[in-house]
């Protein structure tokens, strides 16, 4: 039986979405070359980059989170950092076949509005709710266990979005989170928490070749 993943309402969307992602991303990093500029970091409430830029994983990606998702039959699947749906796509898919549902979180209205019409585009919209604003009071009131959790929205609200979180954590539940390379520093004490030996997690880090993931099992 062929996976929803690979069925061609979702594949077109994600195959566009990749597309227009892998556009943006060369168009972005040429005018930055040109200008003499690092990548550096904003803020993501007011700059233009996390406005109307993808912020997104690449294909293995996603579906490397689509198979953890389906492995783990993650039924209550959370969001943080949503940005214009291509994780979520991915996630979504899963969670048809598991049974399940995602609940998004995007700070700006206009990706929002764009990752729920891809969700429409591919069919999955009935299986995804984004919410719009900070996701420190979007997702404060979620009911429920979690049973995974992607991080991928901005990285100085990693540990304080799995400390506000982990109480509907369960034994089994997975934390994973990406770009955990590029802003080292800030990432720095989400790392450590996760990290410790005498702590709820057991976690590995791994590479891509875009960026470095974390990943987290919840053993108590």
């Amino acid at each position: 039986m062929m996976s929803i993943l690979y069925s061609p309402p979702v594949a077109a969307v994600i195959n566009r979405e990749h597309a227009a992602a892998k556009i943006q991303s060369e168009i972005r990093e040429k005018q930055r070359q040109l200008a003499g500029a690092s990548h550096g970091s904003a803020d993501f409430r007011s700059s233009e980059l996390h406005k109307t830029h993808y912020l997104s994983v690449g294909p293995k990606q996603g579906r490397f989170l689509y198979s953890v998702t389906r492995a783990s039959r993650a039924k209550n699947i959370v969001e943080f950092g949503t940005s214009y749906g291509i994780s979520t796509l991915y996630l979504a898919a899963a969670a048809a076949e598991n049974q399940g549902h995602v609940i998004g979180s995007e700070y700006h209205p206009e990706k929002a509005r764009k990752a729920r019409q891809n969700l429409k585009d591919a069919g999955l919209d009935s299986l995804a709710v984004i919410k719009v604003g900070d996701a420190r009071e979007t997702l404060s009131d979620l009911a429920g266990e979690i049973d995974l959790l992607f991080l991928d929205g901005d990285k100085t609200l990693y540990l304080p979005m799995v400390k506000m979180l982990e109480e509907r954590f369960h034994p089994g539940t997975l934390v994973i989170a990406d770009n955990m390379e590029r802003d080292a520093e800030i990432t720095r004490d989400f790392a450590e928490y996760i990290g410790r030996t005498d702590g709820n997690f057991v976690t590995s880090m791994f590479r891509f070749k875009r960026s470095r993931f974390s990943f987290s099992i919840v053993i108590n």
